[in-house]
């Protein structure tokens, strides 16, 4: 497995995600599943490619995709009992912040296939 060319808080340990709270470098699709707050989540890194990664997140009744191309790029996909949404643009430099009963990822990506998850939970 390559290293990872972007630093991460938690390394590439996915299982750091495993309480909901992490923040990881990804160079190939993985799988963690977490409690949120409407009860289990399964996130799946589908692909991850220079500058690209892809990302279904699913939760309850309800899923979520997320998937971005290009430089600091990045999509946040918050999750709610009542719901999920997803918005994907530049990265910007700040990284997702807790939100009350919700969690939200935040799924970038980087250089030489290497992508970074920042998973928060409240």
């Amino acid at each position: 497995m390559p290293e990872p060319s972007v630093s991460a808080a938690d390394g590439d340990d996915i299982r750091a995600c495993a309480d909901g709270n992490c923040e990881v470098a990804v160079t190939k699709p993985v799988t963690v599943r977490f409690q949120g707050p409407g009860g289990a989540v399964t996130l799946s890194v589908t692909e991850v490619g220079q500058n690209k990664i892809e990302y279904t997140v699913k939760s309850g009744n309800g899923q979520a995709k997320g998937g971005v191309s290009g430089r600091d790029r990045a999509c946040v996909t918050s999750l709610r009992e009542s719901g999920s949404g997803t918005s994907c643009g530049g990265a910007g430099r700040t990284r997702p912040s807790p939100q009350p009963d919700a969690v939200v990822i935040q799924a970038s990506t980087g250089p030489d296939a290497t992508a970074l998850l920042h998973v928060v939970s409240s």
